[in-house]
């Protein structure tokens, strides 16, 4: 029988030129410096022990699984290189048997999170995180056993499809031959009923070769129904060898749902209309970086799964295999993807690491009954709007379809990609990253921008897959507005969008961004370094910030009442606005003991304008017939200047661009028509600074931008791309001009 052990403990770490220390996996080297603000070590560091081997193990089949290293990894056993990887978020295995000797071996496993334009991601607003951060495990084989190496994590594919009243299991099984074994072997299938524990389906097929089809039918199927009721079966495949010996056993989690999209009434779960009431995350923790454990994913449930969410966006990459089990349990629905994100590099490497991306995503995640689409873009047009990349996503997009029919195939596109783009051709699902409110724009232009891209693609599901304000639980306002980081404005914020995607029927769902503050080295904003606060709960997940109350009353039957504002306490004045978020019928406010107003609840924010609070501390309660919330405030004579957010002035922002050049001599530089040959404000960052010469150009010019804290010379992006996010530097045309003429006499 199959045994699998872990291998988590006593490892030695090595990273640069700092000593060696004795470390546990999940491990990651960026835990601190990928969430502080301090520069993020990006390199290649080692990780070792000693694995004990004995002669019983060399009679079977011993392999080596390693979670995840990020972001690519090489793996040697006694100093013989055995598996590489550059797929930094997918599990691996490699079979390391004729590598062991008995007694003492070593493991030594090189893992890096190096600049590397060839592997995806290539550029984000997260930390690119390394180490092995996800559990390493030893597994040993008998002779005959389930694939174990490329064939999903169990060496079987099940497809489960609704038939009626009943259900079909239909499921492809791999079977692996070690040692000279050539008999036959004999695949068994049971279906277990997960509540009452009885077996309602059977099936078996002998096999002499590699692979064999199994067919089980369920009679009166309970469906698999999100949230409502996630019923889950458990099939346990079974093999054995030509003697009845039992060699390998495998339990895959099967839940029986139909999904489905119409224009009228969006999506469909059995049927049903099931909108997405969705939030994304990302896989870190507070003081941990990506290295968490069982203890972090069940705090992460249990969150998403108080506030009412009945859908996760696993974002932007393939996360642990645990999570998206949990989800199965949960009922949540879960959008997966790969981290193409951002830019396309536009090499062939890279278009190869992205298709590797998708294989080993959808190979290892495709047996989860959670997951309902694959998502194979986010916001490439970013930077990289242009044929190739339409190119590269159409196909990921029938490769992903090759893998697996059975999904829908989706994108996400930034708020620049056209309602009529190519790109859009290209998946089921369309997917927009809108920011209006905060990025650009008002508030209310997310409404009329979702009616235009339905328009422009009527009958395609579309789903706003981010939306979202950067805020600090130390900033207040009583007057909330863009890029004041404060609790209030990301309240206001929040209730237009959930409402504008509850009010259009043909909206599939959104998908709030983020459930949890993320790391993201070299951010510097809204008071905090290292991080982005666009999340409801902060990254320790110690504070809810209000937001996450304001969705809890959208989407949550449970009854609850909050009031928001309990980190205002100083607030000028002796009046306020008391903002109430719940979701029962009637709500009733006390002032220092005083009832002053009673009122029906019309919608998740009740607010009870202008109340009047005494000088130094006041204490407000809320409360119906059985729930209460109560909050204390100060009226102070001045606004409290600790919940301001502080920002550079103009003055602070000034920059000469002439320093060290003639001006007079710039406006003279007549814009020619350019060489394609030679280099021009159209070529990459990363490529410019490969070459000594343009470098040297660039810095000339661009200096100041290239001592910013967020510069990367070895970007993908194009000049004319990172001069989009620098408008507000205004840097003169003329300089613009004389920089590209020059460029454009180097020859790439």
């Amino acid at each position: 029988m199959r045994n699998v052990y872990k291998i988590n403990d006593n490892w030695t770490f090595k990273r640069g030129e700092k000593a060696p220390e004795t470390v546990s996996i999940p491990h990651c080297y960026n835990a601190v410096d990928g969430q502080d603000g301090s520069k993020m070590f990006r390199g290649v560091t080692t990780y070792e022990r000693d694995l004990e081997v004995t002669s019983e193990d060399l009679r079977r089949t011993v392999i080596l699984e390693v979670g995840a290293a990020a972001l690519s990894s090489r793996v040697f056993v006694n100093d013989k290189l055995c598996h590489e990887l550059r797929c930094g978020f997918s599990m691996f295995r490699a079979d390391i048997t004729k590598l062991l000797t008995i007694g003492s071996n070593t493991i030594h496993i090189e893992v890096g999170n190096a600049v590397d334009n060839t592997i995806y991601p290539a550029m984000a607003d997260f930390s690119f995180y390394g180490g092995i951060y996800r559990d390493v495990n030893i597994i040993i084989d008998d002779d005959l056993h389930f694939e174990e190496i490329g064939k999903g994590l169990d060496g079987i594919y099940v497809n489960p499809k609704v038939c009626g009243d009943d259900g079909e299991l239909f499921a492809d099984v791999f079977v692996k031959r070690e040692n000279g074994y050539a008999g036959n072997a004999t695949c068994m299938l049971k279906v277990i009923d997960r509540e009452s524990g009885k077996e309602v389906a059977c099936a078996s097929a002998e096999t002499q070769g590699s692979h064999t089809n199994l067919t089980a039918t369920i009679s009166e199927v309970s469906l698999w129904d999100g949230v409502n009721g996630p019923f889950l079966y458990d099939a346990v495949f079974e093999l054995f060898d030509e003697s009845g010996n039992l060699c390998d056993r495998r339990t895959i989690p099967v839940g029986f749902r139909t999904i489905e999209y119409s224009p009228e009434k969006g999506l469909l779960l059995n049927g049903k209309p099931y909108k997405l009431h969705g939030v994304a995350k990302h896989q870190d923790f507070g003081g941990l970086g990506n290295a968490i454990t069982e203890k972090e994913m069940q705090t992460d449930l249990a969150l998403i799964m108080e506030m009412g969410a009945n859908s996760v966006r696993c974002s932007h990459y393939q996360h642990c295999d645990r999570w998206y089990e949990l989800c199965d349990e949960a009922g949540l629905l879960v959008w997966a993807e790969i981290p193409v994100i951002s830019s396309v590099p536009q090499k062939a490497e890279a278009d190869e690491n992205a298709m590797k991306h998708l294989e080993l995503l959808i190979d290892q995640v495709r047996n989860h009954t959670c997951v309902y689409c694959y998502g194979v873009q986010n916001e490439v047009c970013m930077v990289s709007k242009n044929p190739y990349t339409f190119d590269l996503v159409d196909r990921l997009s029938k490769k992903a379809r090759e893998l697996d029919e059975s999904r829908f195939i989706a994108q996400a596109n930034e708020y620049g990609t056209e309602d009529d783009s190519p790109i859009l051709n290209s998946t089921d699902i369309l997917g927009y990253n809108l920011y209006y409110g905060w990025y650009y724009g008002q508030i209310e232009d997310l409404q009329p921008r979702l009616d235009s891209i339905h328009s422009a693609n009527p009958d395609k599901p579309l789903i706003l897959t981010e939306y979202g304000v950067d805020t600090n639980v130390r900033f207040h306002s009583t007057e909330p507005k863009a890029n004041d980081y404060s609790e209030e404005y990301q309240l206001l914020f929040s209730e237009n969008a959930i409402n504008a995607v509850e009010e259009r029927s043909f909206m599939a769902g959104g998908y709030v961004w983020n459930m949890f503050d993320f790391g993201s080295a070299g951010r510097t904003e809204g008071g905090e370094k290292g991080k982005n606060q666009k999340g409801l709960v902060t990254i320790d997940r110690k504070i809810k910030k209000d937001a996450y109350y304001l969705y809890k009353a959208h989407w949550s039957k449970e009854q609850f009442i909050y009031i928001a504002g309990r980190r205002y306490v100083n607030r000028p004045g002796d009046m306020t606005d008391i903002t109430v978020i719940s979701n029962v019928k009637e709500l009733s406010l006390k002032v220092n003991g005083t009832d002053i107003d009673k009122r029906p609840v019309e919608g998740a924010m009740t607010v009870f304008k202008d109340v009047a609070i005494k000088p130094g501390e006041n204490e407000i309660v809320a409360y119906c017939e059985e729930l209460s919330d109560q909050i204390t405030v100060n009226s102070v004579k001045e606004p409290d200047p600790s919940y301001i957010c502080e920002k550079k002035t103009d003055s602070d922002n000034a920059i000469n661009w002439f320093e060290g050049l003639d001006p007079v001599t710039m406006e003279k530089v007549d814009k020619t028509e350019l060489d394609p040959s030679c280099f021009t404000f159209e070529d990459q960052i990363c490529d410019i600074f490969e070459n000594d010469e343009a470098k040297a150009v660039f810095i000339k010019y661009l200096k100041p931008i290239t001592e910013g804290p967020r510069f990367d010379p070895s970007s993908p992006i194009t000049v004319n791309a990172l001069l989009g996010f620098v408008k507000a530097l205004n840097i003169p045309e003329s300089l613009l001009v004389s920089c590209e003429q020059e460029l454009n006499k180097i020859k790439k």
